[in-house]
């Protein structure tokens, strides 16, 4: 169920999923922690569901319409969430789990759900981590050695709805341009791109550049700042992707106004592009909600 940041209770709310999935936690907790230890100190980041028809995705005949409507329920569910740094860019994340985590060495799908099979050709489990540099770099050269940034780590599952398609051989448009996707292996411009949209309801109350209202709930194309990490599959897959490759613009933009995050509820999801209308209406693969984030508050780790 979609809860509001207005509602989110001082204890978090039971898990709407078989277990949170957190190697580093609590670095990113489901639900509102319990009240901090006094007024002058900071909120602390957590994360909760979000609905996936929040966000506006690509409709049939695209091309001729440019028509967008919001999207079906999404194929992979958040089941837990980091938000760590190191002294260098965190690569690969999924191969750096701690030994004996107590969430285990992979999430958990959703009880109740059709067992995964490897023949659907999708993966099981899902991790997308958005590495964020703390500075905006140069406009032009290498992006500053000191600056080794955070990830944002997201752990997503098959959805049970979408096994349950997979295994009646009911593939939406979306599920099947997802499996292509994962055979190809790479996010590319000329082939199929996955894409990160992102979302602040209210935008206008807060003092941001207007180039944050153009983004407002528009995709952003990750393709040469995407890495697919594939040793996994065919039950898992990672992406990988650095803001330290976007134009300079939208890093300065990030870097300048970060400290904005902290007050506003952002919504995120990630899916694929769809061009043609047998890859169309696109689809939500998975998405979260954000409060109180302040990357400043990562946790400080040691595996790089």
């Amino acid at each position: 169920a979609e809860v509001e940041g207005s509602s989110a209770s001082e204890s978090p709310p039971s898990l709407p999923f078989a277990a949170e999935f957190a190697p580093w936690a609590p670095s990113m907790p489901h639900g509102k922690p319990a009240a901090v230890p006094s007024a002058s100190a900071a909120p602390k980041p957590y994360w909760l569901e979000c609905d996936a028809s929040v966000f506006d995705v690509r409709n049939i005949r695209y091309k001729q319409t440019k028509e967008k409507v919001p999207s079906e329920f999404a194929l992979y569910a958040c089941v837990g969430m980091d938000m760590i740094r190191d002294r260098r860019r965190i690569d690969r994340v999924a191969e750096r789990f701690p030994s004996g985590a107590s969430c285990g060495a992979l999430p958990r799908s959703p009880a109740g759900a059709v067992e995964w099979s490897p023949s659907w050709g999708v993966p099981r489990v899902l991790i997308a981590s958005c590495q964020l540099p703390y500075k905006a770099g140069w406009l032009m050269g290498a992006h500053p050695e000191d600056d080794g940034g955070l990830s944002v780590c997201n752990y997503f599952v098959l959805s049970e709805r979408a096994s349950e398609m997979l295994a009646k051989d009911q593939a939406t448009p979306a599920l099947r341009l997802w499996k292509r996707f994962v055979e190809d292996g790479a996010s590319t411009k000329e082939g199929i791109s996955f894409k990160v949209v992102g979302r602040v309801e209210d935008l206008d109350k807060y003092e941001v550049p207007e180039s944050f209202h153009r983004f407002n709930n528009k995709p952003v194309l990750l393709t040469k700042s995407c890495r697919m990490v594939t040793s996994r599959l065919p039950e898992v897959i990672e992406i990988d992707y650095d803001i330290r490759s976007w134009v300079y613009p939208a890093r300065t933009a990030l870097a300048n106004y970060h400290h904005r995050a902290a007050e506003a509820e952002l919504e995120i999801g990630y899916l694929v592009e769809g061009k043609a209308d047998d890859e169309l209406p696109e689809q939500i693969l998975g998405c979260f909600k954000m409060y109180d984030m302040d990357i400043t508050q990562a946790q400080w780790v040691s595996i790089m």
